[in-house]
């Protein structure tokens, strides 16, 4: 199937041309919107049905105008309402059953006046050889009045009017539900369908730790005296503990091996350093009085100086109001990243309330345990969050039949004037959803085109716009243009008149 797209400004006999060029049998014709020469054009449609028999081709036309799409199926095409549906079909087999259904004849394979003879058997009789030649003129004679008469449409002179009606603003608003499960439009209770579509992400975030406490830090440090109480020499080795003899005893090490002679209360001193940080090391003098070790009946030990050095560090630590508050900030920023994600997986006119999202924890991971000592606390979260996709689309069809009935008598919508604005969220959960819309559309007095193409057929120009004026409230004078008349005037024949209505 050869496929043929129009721009919208060819003319009927440009597309008579691309039709003849075909290579295809089953042609497939994209007719937009706006099109010149087709749309909402009676007369052309028919030509165009001629031409394509004419040419013995299966023609279907993907038409997106509606009103057009009607005209074209009275003419005898097969419609489709885009270039897609077209070529999803079987063109061959829709004519086929639409000319069954209609009672028509099968489409012709050949042109009949270009139809090769072929040898035939030897009549039986010379009867059936006069019929059957007066046949073959007769289909040959049918054939060229057919194509004379399309000839002669096509040379037929047109004309194309633009009108301009005086337009009044219609406004409405509407308290819509999205519905769970809805499977179409309630235009009664004003509901709309609505899916439930989810999305699963893991991510990480930290939070600076919010609790401070000072631990141990510097190791005190400080001397004692070293007194042989025997007259045996004994040598002290560093690493000897040496602590004090009151309350919570607070130990020391000696920083150096220490040499005693062996004579009776011979000193020696020698450093020492805390074996626990902070300011329990720092010790009042003369009460470091005791050596450990197998030295501590031969020794004495005194320190005859304050030690010190022993200090403390403020830190950081991790609590349980740390873990709360840093849950609650990735919640709320993981929920916003699957709102995001959510909506960009939503069909044309959907929406999701973000009232109606709701969020399961797969998992979580802290990274420290409360009391640890830490600036930063981390947390990986895994969830599940799901929301409710709202048909907006549907909505504004809500609107737009809720406009239409407060139209006043006499007038209609103009096409492709309305516009919508979802207003506020009243209410939402997982299963349904309530909201505001509101439309705004132009509203035109009823004109029928083919009454005033009837009125105004065989007229000239001004006349038409005349009488136009007086018949209509319009916002500025008809435009007419009109082509392939000597006499300038418009055609007589009303079906060659275009009359298209627009505001603006």
């Amino acid at each position: 199937m050869q496929t043929i797209t129009l721009q919208g400004n060819e003319s009927i006999s440009a597309i008579l041309g691309l039709l003849e060029q075909a290579e295809d049998k089953e042609v497939l014709l994209s007719v937009p919107k706006g099109c010149e020469a087709l749309e909402d054009d009676e007369v052309n449609l028919k030509l165009l049905r001629r031409w394509a028999d004419n040419l013995a081709l299966t023609l279907g036309l993907a038409i997106e105008d509606r009103s057009t799409q009607v005209l074209a199926k009275e003419a005898g095409f097969v419609v489709f309402a885009s270039l897609e549906q077209g070529l999803r079909a079987n063109l061959a087999q829709l004519d086929r059953r639409r000319r069954r259904t209609k009672g028509l004849p099968a489409r012709p394979t050949v042109n009949p006046l270009l139809a090769p003879s072929s040898p035939q058997t030897a009549p039986r009789s010379g009867v059936r050889a006069l019929l059957r030649s007066h046949t073959g003129i007769l289909v040959a004679a049918v054939a060229l009045v057919a194509l004379l008469a399309s000839l002669t449409i096509f040379l037929l002179p047109t004309a194309t009017v633009t009108v301009r009606p005086v337009s009044e603003p219609v406004e409405a608003s509407l308290r819509i539900r999205g519905a769970l499960g809805l499977e179409e439009i309630d235009y009664e209770l004003a509901q709309v369908p609505a899916r439930t579509i989810s999305v699963e992400l893991e991510s990480f975030d930290t939070i600076a730790t919010t609790n401070k406490r000072d631990i141990p830090d510097g190791h005190a440090q400080g001397t004692v005296v070293l007194a042989n109480k025997t007259t045996v020499p004994v040598t002290i080795t560093a690493g000897t503990v040496v602590r004090t003899s009151f309350g919570d005893n607070v130990r020391f090490y000696t920083v150096a091996d220490t040499w005693l002679p062996g004579e009776l209360f011979t000193t020696a001193r020698v450093g020492i350093i805390a074996a626990e940080p902070g300011p329990a090391g720092n010790v009042a003098p003369v009460t470091i009085n005791v050596l450990e070790g197998e030295h501590a009946a031969q020794v004495d030990v005194l320190n005859d100086t304050r030690t010190t050095g022993g200090t403390v560090r403020r830190v950081s630590t991790v609590d349980g109001v740390d873990k709360v508050n840093l849950r609650a900030k990735l919640s709320k920023r993981i929920q916003e990243e699957a709102y995001q994600e959510l909506t960009s997986s939503l069909q044309p006119g959907e929406f999701v309330p973000s009232e109606s999202l709701a969020i399961a924890v797969l998992s979580e991971t802290f990274d420290h345990k409360i009391d640890e000592v830490t600036d930063q606390l981390g947390l990986t979260m895994a969830v599940r969050v799901s929301g409710l996709a709202v048909d907006g689309a549907a909505g504004q069809k809500l609107v737009l039949a809720l406009l239409a009935q407060r139209l006043e008598p006499g007038y209609d919508l103009v096409p492709d004037s309305a516009t919508f604005a979802q207003g506020a969220v009243v209410s939402a959960s997982p299963e349904e959803a309530e909201f505001i819309m509101s439309g705004r559309a132009a509203a035109a007095p009823a004109i029928d085109r083919q009454a005033v193409a009837s009125a105004i057929a065989g007229q000239t120009a001004e006349a038409a716009q005349r009488l136009l004026m007086q018949q209509f409230e319009l916002a500025a004078e008809p435009e007419i243009e009109i082509r392939g008349s000597i006499l300038q005037r418009l055609p007589w024949w009303a079906q060659r008149i275009r009359v298209r209505v627009v505001t603006g």
